[in-house]
C-alpha cells in the first residue's frame, strides 16, 4: 500500500475531521509516493509529495501559488494501512487553528500510478468530536467495502523534485 493518502486528493472538503483517527505511530514513509504527481482526470492538477522526516510527508496540492500544504504520516488502524493527513497551510501563509483539519486516505502505487481513496464520511461521521469515537466508527465499518470512497488516480510526472 502506498502512501499518497495524500490527502492531496484529500482536498475534498467533505472528508475533513476535526480530530485525528490515530496518533502518529512512527511508521516510515513510503519512498514510492515521493515525487511529483498529476491527476489522471485533470493533468494540470499536480501534487508534490516530499519526505519531511523519516515518518512524515509534506504534500502540496495543487502545486503553484494557490497550493495547499499538508503534513501526512502513515498509520495502521484495525489492521488497515492508511495515511493521516493534516491541513497545515496555504501558499499565502494564512491559516486559522480551526482549519487544521485531518483526512484519512489509503493508497496503492504501481507502474507509475498512485491510487488514493479517502475515508467515507457516510460511514465514519465527520462530526465525531473525539478520536475514540472515530476509532469506534472505523472499527464498526472496517469490513465494509465502502469504507473508503471511489479511487482518485494520479500519474507520476517525476520521482524527483522539480528544478528551481
Amino acid at each position: 500500500m502506498s502512501l499518497l493518502w495524500m490527502s492531496w486528493l484529500a482536498l475534498s472538503v467533505g472528508c475533513q475531521y476535526q480530530v485525528p483517527l490515530a496518533d502518529k505511530q512512527d511508521i516510515p514513509v513510503d519512498p514510492s509516493v515521493i515525487g511529483l504527481w498529476e491527476e489522471a482526470s485533470e493533468p494540470s492538477n499536480r501534487m508534490l509529495v516530499v519526505k519531511y522526516t523519516d515518518t512524515d510527508y509534506l504534500i502540496q496540492y495543487p502545486t503553484g501559488t494557490n497550493g495547499l500544504f499538508f503534513r501526512g504520516y502513515p498509520i495502521k488502524v484495525e489492521g488497515i494501512d492508511c495515511v493521516q493527513i493534516q491541513f497545515v497551510g496555504k501558499a499565502d501563509g494564512r491559516l486559522k487553528d480551526e482549519d487544521r483539519n485531518y483526512h484519512v486516505v489509503t493508497y496503492t502505487t504501481a507502474n507509475g500510478e498512485l491510487t488514493v481513496r479517502m475515508l467515507s464520511t457516510a460511514l465514519v461521521d465527520k462530526g465525531l468530536a473525539r478520536t475514540a469515537e472515530l476509532r469506534a466508527a472505523f472499527r464498526k465499518n472496517k469490513a465494509n467495502k465502502d469504507l473508503f470512497l471511489e479511487p482518485e488516480l494520479f500519474r507520476q510526472v517525476s520521482p524527483e523534485l522539480p528544478a528551481k
